[in-house]
Formats: structure tokens, sequence, C-alpha cells
């Protein structure tokens, strides 16, 4: 009795928790309904793109491959061992003799000039332990430290890439918005469309108005029509583009659960010296080419490497008679190398000094397109302030002659103008909302932060 109401106890604990776990995890990844639509926030999006996003998923890779190369460049002043097998069948006389002095089996007949100078066919199995110990490769280690910036460099470069990727996603989030509302817009000016084109019908019939003006409400309904379908059709592009920046099954229709808004700006002071990502990327590139052109200077330099080798000579495979062993130094100085290390020196300059002008041009490019940011924010913004203006002023305008046409005081042509007119400053209102929210994505992808909430 009292084990069954330990377990009822426990199970009315457990059971809120993996509800909430379970909520949790939807709400991360977005709920599908049986449509096959699934409502997604801006923020879920992009916690998505920073997974599973292709650029993404690349630059890491390429973080792999430099970092594996990085690890090469422990051969600098890590021993490297090796065993080999090698076995040899042969009737020369030296290699013969030697081969005998090598396993320990000369005996007094073996210095028999007959058998000296045409001995039978002998065979020999060197087993050999091998070691070297790198001591002084000054380039080596100048290489190593380039390849170490060349890491870090590939590591921005991936911060950058998240970002872009984002930036991307963020405007194919907001074209998506945009075509829904558009898409809205158009369907609410096309009913409006049919019932203007029943009411004319009704008017046309009585001769209260020409058959132009019906004609005219009706290709009014028929343009609203075909721009439905365009539109449409630009709505399912974007949804294309979504999901392949998503990595998504195309199955899956992402219906955003934010809209278009002109969020206010947490500071108005902005750096445009600002630093980012590809800045960095390309700082430590021109570390790298630094390193490189030291290294290349250092190929001058004399090196200095250990050797040793333990060796077993036998007549049988892996045999283990004859043993021997060899240590030595090795020291070399490449006096002259037909201007190869020369040649080399003048490449790696070449490449710092690309280096150098790549991250001069990127800085000032940077801080170009911030100044460039700044400026079509500040015009969306008073765009935006217009084109609400214009939806009023467009509103009133079709508010008065609907009134005036219900009393047969206004032509069909006067208010088919001015629905079009109100629909065409809701879409410029919306282009407007579109354009402000680009602009502030773009300004933040390049100082790589929110400076709005």
């Amino acid at each position: 009795m009292i084990i069954s109401k330990l377990r009822t106890i426990s199970l009315s604990v457990l059971m809120p928790i993996v509800l909430f776990v379970f909520a949790q995890h939807l709400r991360g990844q977005g709920v599908q309904d049986e449509t096959g639509k699934k409502k997604m926030s801006l923020q879920q999006v992009l916690a998505i793109t920073e997974e599973d996003n292709f650029q993404v998923r690349m630059a890491e890779s390429d973080i792999d491959k430099v970092r594996s190369q990085y690890r090469q460049t422990n051969a600098a002043f890590l021993p490297q061992l090796s065993i080999e097998e090698t076995g040899i069948y042969t009737n020369d006389p030296l290699s013969v003799f030697g081969f005998k002095l090598k396993q320990e089996t000369v005996t007094q007949a073996d210095f028999n000039p007959a058998r000296l100078n045409a001995p039978d066919p002998y065979e020999n199995y060197t087993t050999k332990f091998s070691v070297r110990q790198p001591l002084l490769n000054t380039d080596m280690l100048f290489k190593r430290s380039a390849v170490k910036d060349q890491l870090n460099a590939a590591k921005e470069q991936l911060e950058g890439t998240i970002e872009y990727a984002r930036f991307q996603v963020k405007d194919t989030y907001y074209q998506l918005i945009l075509m829904n509302d558009r898409l809205s817009v158009v369907e609410k000016s096309l009913e409006a469309a049919r019932e203007n084109e029943r009411q004319a019908n009704d008017f046309y019939e009585q001769d209260m108005i020409s058959k132009a003006d019906y004609l005219a409400a009706k290709v009014r309904v028929l343009e609203l029509e075909s721009q439905q379908s365009r539109v449409g059709d630009q709505l399912q592009t974007v949804q294309d583009n979504l999901r392949y920046l998503l990595d998504m099954d195309e199955q899956v229709q992402i219906e955003p659960t934010d809209s278009l808004a002109m969020r206010p700006l947490t500071s108005e002071n902005i750096d445009i010296n600002a630093t980012n990502s590809r800045l960095e990327a390309l700082r430590h590139r021109v570390s790298a080419a630094r390193q490189m052109v030291k290294s290349a200077k250092f190929n001058f330099v004399p090196s200095l490497n250990l050797f040793g080798s333990y060796e077993f000579n036998d007549d049988k495979l892996l045999g283990t008679q004859g043993e021997s062993y060899m240590v030595g130094a090795t020291l070399k100085w490449d006096l002259f190398s037909g201007f190869s290390n020369v040649g080399k020196v003048m490449e790696s300059r070449a490449d710092l000094k690309k280096a150098e002008l790549a991250y001069e041009s990127r800085v000032f490019k940077n801080r170009l397109e911030i100044e460039q940011a700044q400026r079509s924010l500040d015009q969306a913004q008073t765009q935006l302030n217009f084109a609400n203006s214009s939806v009023e002023q467009a509103q009133e305008d079709f508010r008065i002659r609907s009134n005036r046409y219900d009393q047969g005081m206004e032509k069909t042509t006067d208010l088919l103008s001015a629905e079009a007119k109100l629909a065409q400053a809701r879409l410029q209102r919306l282009d407007a909302m579109y354009q402000y929210n680009l602009s502030l994505a773009t300004l933040e992808l390049l100082l790589e932060k929110e400076i709005a909430y």
C-alpha cells in the first residue's frame, strides 16, 4: 500500500516535469500542424541557422582542416618513430659478405677467395627500429606559428559566417512576412473590388452607370487576381529559400509568428571604426603571412636533428639474430639552393603585402558600409513616416468616395482609383517597413551586435 502511494506521488511529480521538457522541445523547434505549416519565430529560425546552415557547417569543416594542419606541425619538435622490415635475396659478393657480418654468421670458410668472389645466393631480412628527434628547425617553428594564426583566422571566419548566415535568414524571414502581408493586402483589396464589381453590375443593370464603368470594375478584379497569383508565387519562392537556408524538409511550410515592426534603437551612437569577425580573420591572416616571411628567412639557418636505429639481421623473416644499433646527429646548412630559398622569401613577402592590403581595404570598406547602413536606416525611417501618412490620407479619401458612391454622387472610376491608391499606399508602407528592418539587420551584421530591442 505504501509502495503504491509512493509510485502515485512519484508519477504526479514527474509527469509535469516531462510535459514541461516536451513542451520546451516543441517550442524550440516550432509547432507543425496537420496541414504541414510550422509556426516559427525569428529567434527560432536563427537558432536553427547556427546548427544546420550549409555555409556554417562548411566553415566548421574549414576549422577542422586547419586544426589538422596545425597538429601536423607538431613534427617540428616531437620524435618520429618507425619500424621497417626489408628482405633481400642476392649473390652480390660484397652484399653477401656484409649480410653475413650483420647476421654474425661469418666463419673461416667464408674467407675462401672462391666463395668471396662467387658466393651462392643469400637471403637477409632486416628488422629495423628508427627514431628521429628534431632539435633545431627554426623555420618549422615559425611555420607552426603561422598555422596557429590561420587557425585563429578560421575561427573568426566561422563567427563571421554565422553572422552572415543569420543576416540571410533575417532577410528571408522578413521577406516571408512581407509577402504574407502583401498577399493579405491584395486579398483585402480583391474583396473590396469584387464588392464594387457586384455593386457596379447592379447599377449597370439599372442604367445608373455606363458599361465602361462596369467593365472598369471588372478589370480591376482581374488585375488584383493576377497580382494575387504573382504575390503567391513570390511567397512560395521565399519559402523555398528559407527552407534551404535552414536545411529543412521541402514539405514544411514555415509560418512566421513575428511581424515587421519599427524597433527602437538602444543607442544612436554607432562607432564607424568598429571591428568584426571578418576584420579579425584578416588581421590573423596578416600575422600568419608575417610568420611565413620569418620562416622563409630562417631557411638559411642550419638545422640540427638527432637520429638513431636498432636493427636485427637474420636469414629468416622477422628473425632476431645479429643485433646492432646506430646513433648520430645531422647538422645541415644549405649554402646555396639555386635561389630557391631567396625565391621563397620574395614570395612570402608578396603574400604579406597582399594580406596587409586586403586588411586595409576591408577596414576602409567596413567603415563605408557602416556609414551607408546608417544612412539607409535613416532614409527607411523617413520613408516609413511618409508611407504611414500616405495610408492615412488614402484611407480617408477612400472612405469619403465610398460614401459618395453609395449615394450616387461619385463615378465608378473615381472609386476604383481611390481603392487602388489605398492598396498601393499599404504596399508601399510594407516595403518601407521591410526596408527599415533590413537596414537595421545590415547594420547589426557590420557591428556584430544587437542595436535594437
